[in-house]
């Protein structure tokens, strides 16, 4: 059995000895509801033995060893009556979960109905989802969810947690995405003649035409809390998708049955409710686990923890941009600079700054530019500069990049000094001993991609930066600066050689006041270095755009690449391949520390470039797992990402590289 199925099996049933606790006793009794067990809606509705309803099928998952209902468009009479489940109930509960398990199809348009409660002509609940959304509705009134994942054909599990006052969604156990009610969940739903309508919601709204493993109904709010390990198992094959329960759940049944487990079951844990303890399917037997989860003291502070990203803030920008610089002024707050060229000639490029005004992005300044590439910012005594690599209008002609500083009565950045460069891609800011550089990656000139990439140095005398050095380079996208042990380096990521994507990166290391040549890298189109140390450990991560030339005759998938992470061996003093991960053109790699945990963003600049959906991914470190893929975001053809935190609050803007419309996305956080 394929060890990542072990470990992939959710614990949804690990919460029904403790709600069932309290619904008989351990809570106050709602005086109209008292006495509701959980219940599996599917095994109430479909029997378990003769001729299955119109439109309905099971199907064994060979990969997943789990048996599913598969249902047609012409399912419409799989109902449960809600006296059946709900017998002493008047109201609806106030309190309640529904989890499902659930595996799509089809790349879906329309939205599909796991579940409505009601009658005919009214909802009470329902729950249905869409290529965007999963919408989870309550007296007609609606709470969408980003659909980030029902997209990839593959089993997850899905509940919603719902109290009086908010309702949070829990997704694979990794994601947890609460809202709060405009309106408090309403005491005086009437039941009347209700019924459960499985796997369809009222006529012509859609059925859902994927599998279902399972569909719970549990009592209480904190049904997922009860239901989810308290930490994600690590597993060096798990992909942090936990789809289908144990095929040994049958809630409704007088008395399940706990035969010798089979060699599909080799690893699964399940939950006997009759002996109200776990058990694992261990050499053929069901055995007894103790499972026992101290919770922490008061005076324990709990680390901050990614929990999940949801959207923020569209931001129009003049045109598809290719990068995005957050940054603080002391005194005047924080803001955000796009790097955006119109598609238009005719017009004169712009880019805008904007300024972070309660939660919200707006209109600040514009500045001109001339097919901007990457802006940056630095501070020298206490002024404050940004500086604009401009690509120009074409190749064979020289463009000037731009120095703006910070006019601090007028608020507002006006020009400074003027660069001289070629085809710039990018600029790096650093410091060394006590003086400011910086680096320019110049990109190609004419029809050659040799070309020279310049340092400049702040001169204290003049007020301007003067050249430092010269280095010849080849395609040149980006320059990052870092600093190992007192020695400064530079790594340059090269991206094309005017034959093929598939050449040399190189690092360069300051000797005798200049920078020598360190190392080289085999890369693929490389357009990003990102430079980051956990603990004692220091790494470098290529982000790898584009596969063109004799390496891909045929140019098939061009846009997908394998980008790089190297760990530099400090004894050998040099950078070692430490981890491969398949990325879709690639452009840049942000890292970021919450807490104790450490992340990498990478974009995806060809998002929705072919056929199907790349989303954008978050990896996760975990050690001897190295980075973990954890997080995907449906999100917009993406170039820059960059993080910024307003007091508790974090954010994650991007920009956006094939449109006007750049995103900001607030992450949330919960206690592990």
């Amino acid at each position: 059995m394929d060890p990542s199925v072990i470990f992939r099996k959710i614990l949804i049933f690990m919460c029904l000895e403790f709600i069932c606790d309290k619904v008989n006793g351990n809570t106050p009794d709602h005086s109209s509801c008292a006495g509701i067990l959980p219940a599996d809606l599917l095994g109430e509705s479909i029997p378990k033995y003769g001729i299955l309803p119109n439109g309905v099928s099971v199907l064994y998952d060979t990969n997943s060893h789990a048996h599913a209902y598969k249902f047609s468009r012409n399912t419409v009479d799989l109902q449960i009556p809600v006296s059946k489940i709900f017998k002493k109930c008047l109201y609806f509960p106030d309190e309640f979960s529904i989890f499902f398990v659930i595996k799509h199809e089809r790349v879906y348009d329309k939205r599909e109905c796991i579940l409505h409660i009601g009658q005919s002509n009214s909802t009470l609940v329902s729950i249905q989802y869409s290529r965007k959304y999963i919408i989870f509705t309550y007296n007609n009134r609606k709470v969408q969810y980003r659909n980030f994942a029902l997209k990839d054909k593959k089993w997850h599990s899905i509940g919603f947690s719902v109290s009086s006052s908010d309702i949070t969604m829990t997704t694979d156990c990794i994601n947890k995405r609460r809202k709060r009610l405009k309106r408090r969940w309403p005491s005086n739903l009437l039941l009347n003649n209700s019924t459960f309508q499985i796997a369809s919601c009222a006529p012509g709204q859609g059925v859902t035409l994927g599998q279902i493993k399972d569909l719970i109904f549990i009592p209480g709010a904190d049904a997922a809390v009860r239901a989810c390990p308290p930490k994600t198992p690590q597993h060096r094959h798990l992909d942090n998708r936990l789809p289908a329960l144990p095929d040994i759940y049958r809630i409704g049944s007088p008395g399940p049955r706990w035969d010798d487990c089979t060699w599909t079951d080799v690893g699964n844990i399940a939950y006997d409710l009759h002996a109200k303890s776990l058990k694992v399917c261990v050499n053929g037997i069901w055995q007894h686990v103790t499972v026992n989860i101290q919770a922490p003291s008061k005076d324990h502070k709990l680390p901050r923890r990614l929990d999940y990203i949801d959207y923020h803030q569209d931001i129009r920008t003049p045109g598809p941009s290719i990068d995005v610089e957050v940054f603080t002024i002391d005194g005047e707050g924080t803001f955000a600079v796009f790097a955006s060229s119109r598609p238009r000639k005719s017009k004169k490029d712009t880019s805008i700054i904007y300024k972070w005004r309660k939660k919200k992005f707006i209109f600040y300044q514009r500045m001109e530019t001339d097919a901007a590439q990457c802006w940056k910012f630095f501070t020298i005594n206490n002024n404050f500069f940004l500086a604009v690599a401009n690509y120009g209008k074409t190749p064979d002609v020289q463009a000037n990049s731009t120095i703006f500083k910070w006019h601090k009565r007028r608020r507002k950045f006006k020009e400074f000094q003027i660069i001289p460069t070629w085809t710039a891609r990018d600029f790096e800011h650093f410091v060394m001993n006590g003086v400011h550089y910086l680096a320019v990656a110049n990109h190609a000139k004419g029809t050659s991609q040799k070309v020279d990439s310049e340092i400049y140095k702040w001169s204290t005398k003049l007020r301007r930066f003067e050249l430092f050095q010269s280095i010849l380079t080849t395609g040149a996208y980006d320059w990052t600066h870092f600093l190992v042990n007192g020695y400064h380096f530079l790594a340059v990521a090269q991206a094309f050689d005017g034959f093929s994507t598939l050449t040399d990166s190189s690092i360069f290391v300051l000797q005798d006041k200049k920078f020598v040549l360190f190392q080289t890298m085999e890369t693929n189109g490389a357009t990003d270095i990102e430079v980051f140390q956990i603990g004692d450990s220091v790494f470098l991560a290529v982000a790898n755009a584009y596969n063109y030339g004799p390496q891909n005759i045929n140019k098939k998938q061009e846009y997908f690449t394998n980008s790089t992470i190297y760990q530099l061996d400090k004894g050998r003093r040099v950078f070692k391949t430490f981890q491969t991960i398949e990325t879709f053109s690639a452009v840049d790699w942000e890292f970021v520390t919450i807490g104790d945990e450490h992340f990498l963003i990478v974009s995806n600049a060809q998002n929705r470039a072919l056929e199907g959906d790349h989303l954008t991914n978050i990896y996760k470190w975990r050690g001897v797992e190295k980075f973990v893929r954890v997080h995907q975001m449906d999100v917009l053809p993406n170039t820059d990402w960059e993080v910024f935190k307003d007091k508790k609050d974090m954010y994650f803007v991007y920009s956006n590289a094939k449109g006007k419309t750049s995103q900001v996305l607030k992450a949330y956080f919960m206690p592990p």
